[in-house]
């Protein structure tokens, strides 16, 4: 075990908890607590057919074992796994193509021969089996997983282990319920691969779930997780992680936490209707204007915080269902998205987890309509909306991720360039005047270097860190224009003195 690791952290257990990590010592934020290779890395449940080397699309065959996915560029794979396969010879050339599910279990059961210690790893790891019998997951792992490969010979034995439908059920509890994207990276020669992939890492996945983390995962382009502190940890804190995503309503927390982490989640936002303040859950009130109806998740109704009118469950499950149709099915247009927004806003509320959802949706439009512009002809009101949800998406984010946070950084590095472009724009046709233009492009030059303090933990093999490189270098040109319109004032400001001086000396002259 990584001895900086051990110095930071202590392994303990507890009947409600299982195994979880506390901090021996106080921990910044920023701090490196953890780098951590994968025992096992592969593609995702249901992903597309890809590469066995490098997870992009496959193309051909592998040339030696005659069975595994690769792509164009990669000659070939794992020698362990390519070997394992060559020798085989049971099993069809197109097998792997037709049950593409099964190649993170085989690697897996693979660890068995290839290495003891993570098989044990591996075997130590919760996979909630007794939770999942008999569940749609355990159903659909059987159908696609154990029976595929218990109808060949081939996967039977390995080494001296008996492979049964336990053992792989078992491992694949363990993937579902263990494993951390690796997402968006890039391979050596800077492309992007197409599938995303999932790794198993023993020790980071001993974190309790919380769902306001005090920790930040970034993971590179080889697969190697590093976890950071994301706020302070006081000595003998839980290190915790959010294992579900941070703009999702309780609610939705709760369902994904119950059908796949298979736990009831009581942490402080869980346990606070309001979700401190930012009614990611409340319905508007159908009895008053101000009202907000709260979630209580052991309640079947909602109840107004301002007249204490109670909603029932059906009424709320309708609204929920209706934006939840209109956020998933709405196009991508700009027009429709703020048709939505405006809708749901009204029976929901502005800052509804769904209705965030479509303002997410609706900023990436807005992303995307501003870089197919040249910046001088950039619609300025799609900056000003684009500011707008960039504002409101930050004061959320703040409450609900604080520290460190992969989310803020891009919603930071995005508001930055509205209000650069904005700023600039407005300057240019005589809106606002130099002195707020240099106090625009201040505050601009302040949130980018947030951004860039948040994003800089990002590998430069993800987007994330591709968009830091970018960042830095989009603050040093800002730098640069804060410089000539320091210039520009300056020059108005002599000029207005002149003139200044040329109208009292003409006055003189007068009398």
């Amino acid at each position: 075990m990584d001895s900086h690791f051990e110095e930071l952290c202590a392994i303990q257990k507890n009947d409600d908890l299982g195994r979880f990590l506390v901090a021996k010592r106080n921990i910044k934020a920023g701090e490196l607590i953890l780098a951590e290779e994968p025992i096992v890395i592969g593609p995702y449940w249901d992903a597309d057919i890809s590469c066995l080397n490098c997870l992009r699309a496959a193309s051909r065959t592998c040339k030696k074992c005659h069975k595994a996915p690769l792509c164009r560029d990669c000659q070939q794979h794992d020698q362990v796994e390519c070997e394992f396969y060559e020798r085989s010879t049971s099993l069809g050339k197109n097998f792997l193509f037709d049950h593409f599910n099964i190649v993170t279990p085989v690697r897996c059961l693979l660890l068995y021969r290839r290495d003891r210690a993570k098989w044990d790893q591996l075997m130590a790891m919760e996979s909630h089996c007794e939770s999942r019998r008999g569940t749609e997951i355990w159903d659909i792992h059987e159908q696609y997983v154990v029976q595929p490969m218990l109808h060949e010979d081939a996967f039977r034995t390995m080494d001296d282990l008996i492979v049964n439908a336990d053992l792989l059920q078992r491992i694949c509890g363990v993937l579902d319920v263990n494993t951390f994207e690796i997402r968006g990276n890039m391979d050596s020669q800077g492309v992007q691969m197409n599938n995303l992939a999932r790794g198993l890492y023993p020790q980071t996945s001993l974190m309790t779930h919380n769902c306001r983390t005090n920790t930040l995962i970034a993971v590179d382009g080889m697969s190697k997780l590093r976890l950071y502190a994301s706020v302070n940890i006081m000595s003998g804190e839980l290190l915790y992680y959010n294992y579900t995503r941070v703009l999702f309503s309780t609610f939705e927390r709760q369902t994904h936490l119950r059908k796949g982490k298979y736990f009831v989640c009581t942490c402080e936002r869980c346990r606070d209707p309001t979700e401190f303040g930012t009614h990611l859950s409340s319905i508007k009130c159908t009895e008053c204007a101000d009202g907000l109806c709260l979630f209580y998740d052991e309640s079947p109704r909602w109840e107004c915080n301002s007249c204490g009118h109670q909603l029932q469950r059906e009424y709320v499950n309708h609204v929920m269902c209706e934006a939840r149709e209109d956020v998933s099915s709405c196009s991508l247009d700009i027009r429709n998205l703020e048709k939505v927004i405006g809708k749901h806003s009204k029976t929901l509320n502005p800052h509804h987890a769904l209705v965030l959802e479509a303002k997410q949706n609706l900023a990436g439009e807005l992303r995307s309509m501003c870089m197919s512009y040249e910046p001088q002809n950039m619609p300025r009101n799609a900056l000003r909306r684009k500011l707008e949800l960039c504002e409101e998406m930050l004061q959320i984010l703040r409450v609900l991720d604080p520290g460190i946070s992969r989310l803020t950084g891009i919603a930071l590095y995005e508001y930055h360039a509205a209000l650069v472009e904005l700023s600039r724009r407005n300057h240019g046709t005589g809106e606002i005047k130099t002195p707020e233009l240099q106090e625009n492009l201040h505050k601009a030059e302040s949130v980018l270097k947030e951004a860039i303090g948040m994003l800089v933990f990002e590998h430069p093999t993800t987007p994330e860190g591709q968009l830091t490189k970018k960042a830095m270098c989009e603050l040093k040109e800002l730098r640069e224009y804060i410089q000539n319109v320091q210039a520009l004032a300056e020059d108005e400001k002599t000029d207005r003195q002149f003139r200044g001086k040329r109208t009292a000396n003409g006055k003189k002259f007068v009398k």
